[in-house]
């Protein structure tokens, strides 16, 4: 019988799981076909579409972690069968997006001292700034897109997110073509069309999510007859309570590894090379856990909603045991692929030694990494996100940064490692990490059950 109940609720969450994995590659598509096409214009579009997307990618994760609270909480009011509660979430939720978007927006636009500081060849700066300029007028629009999406993942429908990440995907090629290649009238961009095309995408999503929400049938129980007026204790308050952490702990992740590669610029191209092929490849390896820790994120928060703790804690038992064995066999599949994963990035001999030892370093924070971020999501299910971020902090950037930096660069009693230095930090790094998560998931459930 327990037996059977473990697995109806790994059913329920796999079901949930494969469409946000399937959204989430097809969103990373979004940045590998701006990358390609550019790259099809010239080196300096190319390299202003990687320097856009670095400034950019923190910003807007940033934004899509204060709102990424909606999830919980709105799966928290379903489970204790609070409709009016789930739309006015909705509502505090668009009126909190309108001015992050904004503010995103406008940081966007004046990225002149950052840029100033790389000493930018002027044509990839301009290009840079003209990408930014029109990529930043798209925030306003994604960002109440994410409102409407996590507040439909609260309600434990996912589809819906697969099916606008995908169609973004294909609107996107087209639209690029257009604005960086030109056509008729139309002339070419080059990246700053890339950046015209991501704003349209971004307002196509939230016009489009609008009116699915607005005339589909399931979402007819959680309806206001009149928008509510932004009220901080109603909705304003406990989104950010949940978000603002959230948020900062998306950006301690997303931080470590863009200041890890300013770090290891001084050791050469080769070094640089192999260094992003490992993250290209761990990165999308990532995506598997984090869908899964999406999808635990919805079912614990059902449940604590309805305050069963059975359910609770066979969700939280299930959740790490199968992020162990997922990360396990990730980092089975790291190991074994290595090879030809490597080949088909560079022909390079010098790259692909240096990549074939990062893999391995790869390989060996699989199981952490899986269960850390699991343990996060359910965390976030229970609506406890404050212990996560300083968990975050101390393993990303004073253990995975610090120490990796110290290990790379400073030794006094043995060969400083280089890049391997910081592989070695993030391996630490995240292993501290997925002690702590756990250790604090043990800790509140115990204290539920009290």
């Amino acid at each position: 019988m327990i037996s059977t109940i473990y697995w109806l609720e790994l059913n329920k969450i796999l079901r949930l799981a494969w469409p946000i994995l399937i959204a989430q590659l097809a969103l990373t598509g979004l940045g590998v076909v701006d990358t390609l096409m550019s790259g099809w214009v010239g080196v300096e579009d190319l390299a202003a579409i990687g320097l856009g997307t670095s400034i950019l990618l923190p910003v807007f994760m940033f934004a899509t972690g204060v709102l990424l609270a909606l999830t919980p909480l709105t799966a928290k009011a379903l489970g204790e069968n609070q409709p009016h509660k789930i739309a006015t979430q909705l509502h505090q939720g668009l009126w909190i997006a309108i001015p992050i978007g904004w503010i995103c927006a406008l940081i966007m636009w004046f990225p002149h001292p950052l840029l100033n500081l790389l000493q930018l060849d002027e044509r990839v700066y301009e290009l840079t700034v003209g990408y930014l300029f029109w990529a930043a007028f798209g925030l306003p629009g994604v960002t109440l897109y994410q409102v409407y999406r996590f507040y439909w993942e609260g309600l434990g429908k996912t589809l819906p997110t697969l099916s606008f990440s995908v169609a973004a995907l294909i609107l996107n090629i087209p639209l690029n073509a257009l604005f960086i290649f030109g056509w008729g009238p139309i002339d070419g961009m080059g990246a700053v069309g890339a950046g015209v095309a991501t704003a349209i995408v971004m307002w196509s999503m939230f016009f489009v999510a609008l009116i699915y929400v607005r005339l589909h049938k399931d979402f007819i129980p959680y309806r206001l007859n009149k928008v509510h007026k932004p009220s901080w204790r109603q909705g304003i308050q406990p989104i950010l309570w949940l978000g603002i952490p959230m948020a900062f702990s998306l950006l301690f992740e997303v931080g470590m590894f863009t200041f890890i590669v300013f770090f290891i610029a001084p050791l050469g191209t080769i070094i640089i090379g192999a260094h992003q092929i490992a993250i290209s490849f761990t990165s999308l390896l990532f995506m598997f856990p984090l869908s899964f820790a999406m999808a635990l994120t919805i079912r614990v928060g059902y449940a604590y909603g309805q305050r069963d703790l059975q359910l609770i804690g066979k969700l939280l038992r299930m959740g790490l045991v199968s992020a162990f064995i997922l990360g396990l066999l990730l980092s089975i599949f790291t190991l074994t692929s290595s090879q030809y994963i490597v080949r088909a990035y560079t022909q390079n001999p010098d790259v692909m030694a240096v990549a074939l030892i990062l893999f391995i370093f790869a390989a060996a924070y699989q199981v952490f990494d899986a269960i850390q971020v699991t343990a996060a999501g359910a965390l976030r299910g229970l609506q406890d996100t404050q212990v996560t971020m300083w968990v975050t902090l101390l393993s990303y950037w004073i253990i995975g940064l610090g120490l990796g930096y110290w290990l790379a660069f400073m030794p006094d009693r043995f060969e400083p490692m280089g890049v391997f230095g910081f592989w070695t930090g993030i391996i630490i790094g995240l292993s501290l990490a997925a002690l702590l998560l756990f250790w604090r998931l043990r800790w509140l459930f115990k204290r539920l059950v009290v």
